[in-house]
């Protein structure tokens, strides 16, 4: 097989040898016309192999650069989303621990302050310096009216209803935060009357 491929690369050379004379002798070609066609043809094909190196590096980056903020966004939605769930689970908590047990089962136990901020450090890798100052302004003000509520010996109508409205409000201003980090455009701040209006009635009954 090695042979045959050997001599099909002999035959092809030697007909175009065959006929780059046959077009001289016949004078079918003059020889200073064919060797400027055949520079010409040689510089065409440098060309086009050049051209088609450089479209095919361009699209391999191209596609390396989707792939990497397809990446980006995916792990960027997912410590979103961890972030939500967690804070939703602290603010739930009765007592938040303000210390680690030192045999801690995660998968039995609360999250508590450390776990907090460790769930900030995951949020800073991945949100812009700005975003991330606000959204602590945010959860603070969550935290600080969570805290009011609970010490409360008896919570009225009126505390829960000053208490949902902060959450509200922060709540889904982070949101709006969070994505507006992931689409990359600004977004219109969210507007919580129709929710705030959800709350009064979600408390009548109380």
């Amino acid at each position: 097989m090695k042979k045959k491929r050997e001599w099909i690369r002999i035959g092809i050379i030697i007909l175009a040898v065959v006929f780059i004379i046959s077009t001289v002798t016949f004078e079918i070609f003059e020889f200073p016309t064919l060797v400027t066609q055949f520079i010409g043809a040689l510089l065409g094909v440098v060309i086009t192999a050049i051209i088609t190196v450089l479209l095919l590096q361009g699209q391999s980056r191209t596609e390396e650069n989707l792939e990497k903020k397809l990446k980006v966004f995916e792990k960027k939605q997912e410590i979103y989303f961890n972030f939500l769930e967690k804070l939703n689970t602290i603010l739930q908590n009765e007592d938040t621990q303000r210390f680690t047990p030192s045999k801690k089962q995660f998968q039995n136990e609360e999250l508590n302050l450390q776990d907090l901020l460790f769930e900030f450090g995951y949020l800073k890798m991945h949100t812009t310096n700005e975003t991330f100052s606000e959204i602590l302004v945010y959860v603070s003000n969550l935290i600080e009216e969570n805290n009011k509520l609970k010490f409360l010996e008896t919570a009225s109508m009126d505390d829960y209803n000053q208490y949902y409205q902060v959450l509200a409000n922060n709540y889904f201003s982070i949101v709006t935060l969070l994505k507006k980090e992931l689409y990359a455009k600004e977004l219109p701040h969210f507007n919580t009357e129709t929710i705030n209006t959800i709350i009064n009635n979600s408390l009548k009954g109380y």
